[in-house]
């Protein structure tokens, strides 16, 4: 299910493909236009490619056409790289009216002017149903440039054979969650088991290289400083960090075919389904793969930890764009698909995990797996404020290519964690002085 809008194989990958609602698609031949004696006002959402969101979104595009009579929705699918997409329609004023956002992508557009604010149009109690870090993805000193639809995050997967070859039982709370120490010495053990490596991690390319920041913010370290936009790589925290990741290679726990720039997609689960590891680090996404392939042999315990919890930041967010006619009324279109009963219909038939706080897995009604989507969910709480304004500042974009080229460095051992950490700083700078 689940950290999408990364380019992830299969659920998240932008192709070329578009749907269109059918209350939108005779708007949508004739074009965006409307006629200046009061014609339709047609308004286009662009989503991913994951046939089953497309259907829900044509799904409350059609309620919202019939309590708004004279619109009509279109729902395409974005194509491409995101940035270079998004980048050509702005500048010719094509983009959608609505765009399917994630965290680490809002900050650059909110900043340069290319999301309008849409706090006029929220309700008054929508941000009473968000945690402070769900809220903060979209909301500035200045207004609100996006509503968090649902999220995504990390836990630790693991087969269950190969737990009882070493007698453990891996923790099932996040107060008992396994310590940087504790992950370590069990993943030595399993290393034993499978003959070749211990766990994987699961990145899906390039673009998801923040997946691993998590490990920064569990060591009480930061990626930027409070003021969001201050590099902070430099800490004995981060920096520690860093020794901690390096240990997975060197120990020869996990293999450099599953690295951040190099070994994302499905690696991993690959991995892990043929049993050359025993553990994973993941989001929900490999759950279907898992039953398929290794059904009633795989567990779920929460995320690891160290003096602090931390798990990645996946979702989306909905923003209106600059090229809409009708902000307004796009920015209500928003409003509804963000409603509690919108968002808990969305997670239900995309299998994703809520925004929204008040909404559980018994509310989802899950077809499968309620228990570990819960644990997904129960996860989410531990994200933190600090690493959410990180990743969805205006520079996170740039700063995370950044991250991606020295983190990799640093895992293969071609720079020790400190040079890693001071070469990164002074890229860094470059990117926020810019």
């Amino acid at each position: 299910m689940p950290t999408r809008p990364s380019p992830q194989l299969a659920r998240r990958g932008f192709l070329a493909l578009a749907g269109i609602s059918m209350a939108g698609a005779l708007a949508a031949c004739a074009g965006q236009g409307t006629s200046a004696h009061g014609g339709t006002k047609h308004i286009r959402l662009s989503t991913w490619n994951i046939p089953t969101d497309i259907t829900s979104y044509q799904a409350i595009a059609d309620e919202f056409v019939a309590t708004h009579p004279g619109t009509s929705v279109a729902v395409e699918v974005t194509t491409g790289q995101f940035h270079q997409w998004f980048i050509t329609r702005l500048a010719a004023d094509l983009a959608p009216d609505i765009i399917r956002i994630t965290p680490q992508q809002i900050g650059r557009y909110a900043a340069n002017g290319s999301l309008v604010d849409i706090s006029g149009q929220i309700p008054a109690d929508y941000r009473a149903d968000y945690t402070d870090p769900f809220w903060a993805i979209g909301a500035r000193n200045d207004g609100v440039y996006g509503v968090f639809q649902h999220t995504d995050n990390f836990i630790t997967y693991y087969d269950r054979r190969v737990m009882e070859r070493i007698g453990v039982t891996p923790p099932t709370a996040l107060a008992d969650a396994w310590t940087w120490d504790e992950f370590l010495d069990v993943a030595r053990e399993v290393k034993q088991v499978t003959g070749k490596y211990a766990f994987g991690y699961g990145w899906s390319g390039p673009e998801t290289a923040y997946r691993w920041l998590p490990f920064v913010y569990q060591n009480g370290g930061a990626f930027l400083g409070e003021d969001g936009a201050t590099p902070s790589m430099d800490t004995p925290e981060a920096i520690g960090a860093l020794e901690f990741g390096r240990k997975w290679y060197a120990e020869g726990l996990a293999t450099t075919g599953n690295l951040s720039k190099t070994g994302g997609g499905d690696v991993a689960r690959n991995l892990f389904t043929t049993g050359q590891i025993g553990m994973m680090l993941n989001n929900p996404e490999p759950m279907a793969q898992l039953d398929q392939e290794m059904p009633d042999h795989w567990g779920t315990a929460p995320m690891v930890r160290n003096t602090g919890e931390a798990s990645d930041l996946g979702g989306n967010a909905l923003a209106v764009t600059k090229s809409s006619r009708y902000p307004e009324l796009a920015a209500e279109l928003v409003v509804m698909i963000t409603s509690r009963a919108n968002v808990e219909r969305f997670c239900h038939d995309g299998n994703w995990l809520p925004a929204r706080k008040s909404l559980d897995a018994a509310d989802i009604g899950y077809a499968t797996h309620s228990d570990t989507m819960q644990q997904f969910i129960d996860q989410g709480s531990t994200i933190p404020l600090s690493m959410v304004k990180a990743e969805s500042g205006q520079y996170f974009a740039s700063l995370n290519a950044v991250f991606a080229d020295y983190l990799d460095l640093c895992l293969l051992g071609q720079l020790s964690p400190k040079d890693a950490a001071d070469q990164m700083m002074g890229a860094m700078r470059s990117v926020t002085a810019n």
